[in-house]
């Protein structure tokens, strides 16, 4: 996103995004490996696995309204405006490369170039307060393995080719995210120990 609108929407909650992803999202690699569920938090990681087949398809077919659905609540109008102009920073992030700046590819590169396209639902555990946080990881599961996903090495260099991610949070007994569409603007598989 360009201009002012951007630099108030990155700052306002990178700070404390990068400090709550690292604590919620690490969590899940202290013990090395996810942590076993009960009969309970399976049924919370299907619903946020089923998050994800839907906005994978949204991706893969363009489809802005349903992702537009499952967009931070405070960003949903914005998103919605640069959702209509192709050459936005977002429009890019999601579905077109050729326009990004830098290195990287798009969510949609990422997703439609997966041979077999793996949704993974991660448990990140529950911040002080007691909120349950929840990552989804978009992947090719021919290519990368489940023990390739639990290193955050691994996951930190293939973010910005090969791994597509989106931060939720349960709130009232519903994911919502908690970063932009699908991590845009953040670095959450990248955040320091």
């Amino acid at each position: 996103m360009k201009g002012l609108a951007t630099n108030s929407r990155s700052r306002r909650g990178t700070i404390c995004l990068i400090s709550l992803m690292t604590t919620a999202f690490f969590g899940f690699f202290r013990s090395g490996r996810a942590q076993q569920p009960t009969k309970r938090a399976d049924s919370a990681l299907q619903s946020l696995h089923h998050i994800g087949e839907i906005v994978s398809k949204a991706v893969l077919n363009k489809d802005t309204a349903t992702l537009l659905q499952y967009d931070r609540a405070d960003l949903r109008d914005e998103d919605q405006v640069s959702l209509k102009d192709t050459k936005s920073d977002l429009y890019c992030f999601l579905f077109d490369s050729r326009c990004i700046s830098g290195k990287g590819r798009s969510v949609l590169d990422k997703l439609s170039s997966s041979r077999q396209l793996g949704i993974k639902a991660v448990d990140s555990g529950k911040s002080s307060d007691g909120v349950r946080y929840g990552l989804l990881l978009f992947y090719d599961k021919s290519a990368i393995s489940d023990r390739l996903l639990l290193s955050r090495k691994f996951l930190c260099e293939h973010s910005i080719d090969k791994i597509a991610s989106w931060t939720f949070k349960m709130v009232d007994g519903k994911w919502v995210p908690v970063t932009p569409l699908f991590d845009n603007e953040t670095d959450t598989l990248c955040s320091p120990d």
